[in-house]
């Protein structure tokens, strides 16, 4: 079962990302995010957060699915999250997580770091894919499209197979250094010098 997570940045205007949110098998909305479910006509299963972007109309009307958390150590998308893995998801997709502020936006996707402890966990957008993997790791891509790889361990070296601009036992000392890359195959791999964690962004 997979779960359906949207946040309160861009909603996606391609219908392959509205159809996954149409058809999920559990959504939730973070706070003010409920508001763009009325474009497609969708209703949340649950609403989460500290509650300071949702309407009063909104509020009221979904009464009955509103969880309130007040805490302010984590932000609502972490709510969201944690509620998917209490109620046994392991699979989730993030709707959301990016544009409007681009502070936001960051933290949003290196908090995939910390939620890929719990479960397979992606952020998607009108742009592309980011995924969390455990080197080393085989990603399904297709030819030309580009890629993008972040490694925050900075001692680590990174090698690839089926990248046009190879990684040769590279170490990504910042984060701009592996990106704009271009998958040649279906799928491309990456093995490391030790076992890590990297970021790969799939355009779309």
């Amino acid at each position: 079962m997979k779960a359906v997570i949207l946040a309160n940045g861009d909603f996606p205007k391609k219908q392959n990302l509205i159809s996954e949110i149409l058809c999920a098998n559990f959504l939730i909305a973070c706070d003010g995010a409920v508001k763009h479910l009325k474009k497609i006509s969708k209703e949340p299963d649950i609403i989460i957060g500290d509650l300071d972007s949702i309407s009063k109309s909104l509020k009221k009307k979904f009464s009955t699915k509103i969880i309130h958390i007040q805490e302010q150590e984590t932000n609502d998308l972490t709510k969201a999250f944690f509620y998917c893995i209490q109620k046994g998801f392991k699979h989730i997709e993030i709707f959301g997580a990016t544009g409007k502020r681009e502070d936001h936006t960051l933290a949003n996707i290196f908090l995939l770091y910390h939620y890929s402890k719990y479960a397979q966990v992606c952020i998607k957008s009108d742009f592309g894919t980011f995924e969390i993997h455990n080197t080393p790791c085989s990603i399904a891509s297709f030819k030309g499209q580009q890629i993008s790889i972040f490694c925050l361990d900075t001692t680590c070296k990174l090698t690839s197979q089926a990248l046009k601009y190879p990684l040769k036992n590279l170490s990504l000392k910042n984060l701009s250094q592996g990106t704009l890359n271009e998958a040649l195959e279906d799928n491309f791999k990456i093995s490391s010098s030790k076992k890590t964690q990297i970021i790969v962004y799939k355009k779309s």
